[in-house]
Protein backbone atom coordinates (compact mmCIF):
# COMPACT_ATOMS: atom_id res chain seq x y z
CA UNK A 1 0.00 0.00 0.00
CA UNK A 2 3.12 2.25 0.87
CA UNK A 3 4.41 1.60 -2.50
CA UNK A 4 1.49 2.26 -4.27
CA UNK A 5 0.50 5.42 -2.15
CA UNK A 6 4.28 6.81 -2.82
CA UNK A 7 4.32 5.85 -6.16
CA UNK A 8 1.82 8.83 -7.38
CA UNK A 9 4.28 11.29 -7.02
CA UNK A 10 6.64 9.82 -9.10
CA UNK A 11 7.13 10.99 -13.05
CA UNK A 12 4.29 9.24 -15.50
CA UNK A 13 6.60 6.82 -17.19
CA UNK A 14 7.77 5.17 -13.71
CA UNK A 15 4.18 5.07 -12.66
CA UNK A 16 2.51 1.56 -11.54
CA UNK A 17 -0.96 0.38 -12.86
CA UNK A 18 -2.44 1.78 -9.72
CA UNK A 19 -1.12 5.41 -9.94
CA UNK A 20 -2.10 5.27 -14.11
CA UNK A 21 -5.21 4.13 -13.37
CA UNK A 22 -5.64 7.26 -10.73
CA UNK A 23 -4.33 9.58 -13.64
CA UNK A 24 -6.23 8.15 -16.45
CA UNK A 25 -9.88 7.97 -14.81
CA UNK A 26 -9.24 10.04 -12.23
CA UNK A 27 -10.41 7.56 -9.42
CA UNK A 28 -9.47 8.25 -5.57
CA UNK A 29 -8.33 5.12 -3.97
CA UNK A 30 -9.59 4.90 -0.43
CA UNK A 31 -6.18 3.98 1.36
CA UNK A 32 -8.16 3.98 4.54
CA UNK A 33 -10.31 1.24 3.83
CA UNK A 34 -7.48 -1.01 2.49
CA UNK A 35 -8.41 -4.91 2.28
CA UNK A 36 -4.69 -6.62 2.33
CA UNK A 37 -5.73 -10.49 0.89
CA UNK A 38 -3.12 -12.61 2.10
CA UNK A 39 0.03 -11.96 3.84
CA UNK A 40 3.32 -13.98 3.45
CA UNK A 41 6.72 -13.36 4.60
CA UNK A 42 8.84 -15.72 1.86
CA UNK A 43 9.40 -13.91 -1.57
CA UNK A 44 8.15 -16.72 -3.96
CA UNK A 45 5.65 -17.28 -2.32
CA UNK A 46 3.88 -14.31 -1.91
CA UNK A 47 4.54 -13.50 -5.32
CA UNK A 48 2.55 -16.87 -6.44
CA UNK A 49 -0.07 -15.50 -4.18
CA UNK A 50 0.08 -12.39 -5.97
CA UNK A 51 -0.42 -13.75 -9.45
CA UNK A 52 -3.33 -16.05 -8.00
CA UNK A 53 -5.26 -13.58 -6.68
CA UNK A 54 -4.36 -11.06 -10.25
CA UNK A 55 -6.12 -14.20 -11.81
CA UNK A 56 -9.24 -14.67 -9.65
CA UNK A 57 -10.41 -11.25 -10.04
CA UNK A 58 -11.05 -10.65 -13.61
CA UNK A 59 -12.27 -6.84 -12.93
CA UNK A 60 -8.81 -5.89 -11.58
CA UNK A 61 -6.94 -3.23 -12.49
CA UNK A 62 -3.62 -5.05 -13.18
CA UNK A 63 -2.47 -5.55 -16.32
CA UNK A 64 -1.77 -9.11 -16.24
CA UNK A 65 1.73 -9.40 -17.35
CA UNK A 66 2.39 -10.45 -13.68
CA UNK A 67 0.65 -13.79 -14.05
CA UNK A 68 2.53 -14.61 -16.88
CA UNK A 69 5.31 -17.46 -14.65
CA UNK A 70 2.34 -19.40 -13.21
CA UNK A 71 1.31 -22.14 -15.41
CA UNK A 72 -1.67 -21.94 -17.34
CA UNK A 73 -3.12 -25.16 -16.17
CA UNK A 74 -4.42 -23.16 -13.39
CA UNK A 75 -6.30 -20.95 -15.00
CA UNK A 76 -9.79 -23.01 -14.57
CA UNK A 77 -8.95 -23.85 -10.91
CA UNK A 78 -8.66 -19.93 -10.33
CA UNK A 79 -11.73 -19.02 -12.68
CA UNK A 80 -13.98 -21.05 -10.73
CA UNK A 81 -13.18 -20.07 -6.89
Amino acid sequence: IKEHRSDILKRDSCLSVVSKHRVNIDHEFDWDNVKVLHHESHLRKREIAEMCFIKRHSNAINIQRDTDNLPGVYDSILKNT
